[in-house]
């Protein structure tokens, strides 16, 4: 199971990556602060799980889901956000996510949205 991590914010983005290796221990857990560098490495290796900021205002999280999302229709995404949860709330819920988070998020609530996918991996 490959899992990609993807903030701007170091301590944010490590975060993750440390949540999802204590979700699950046995994946390839990948961090990168770049949505380039994180679809690249999806191209080569796929990608079963995506924990990735919005970004806004260009919303590039959002559009790297949707290219992740052609390769792998049935990948689990959780977005992680700074913005209220109505901000882009039709353009996140046109993806079918498996979870939305705000960076204020626990450790607690980041691994139960892990290990509540809405596709089994």
């Amino acid at each position: 199971m490959v899992v990609i991590c993807v903030d701007n914010t170091p301590i944010l983005l490590q975060a993750l990556k440390d949540n999802a290796v204590r979700a699950f221990p046995n994946a390839d857990v990948q961090a990168f602060p770049l949505e380039e560098q994180a679809f690249a490495y999806a191209k080569s290796a796929g990608c079963d799980v995506l924990l990735s900021e919005i970004n806004p205002p260009r919303l590039e999280g959002l559009r790297l889901a949707e290219k992740i999302k052609e390769m792998n229709p049935k990948v689990n995404i959780i977005f992680v956000t700074v913005c209220s949860e109505s901000e882009h709330a039709k353009e996140v819920l046109r993806l079918r996510p498996s979870g939305y988070l705000t960076k204020e998020a626990t450790d607690e609530q980041v691994l139960y949205e892990l290990k509540n996918l809405r596709y089994a991996v």
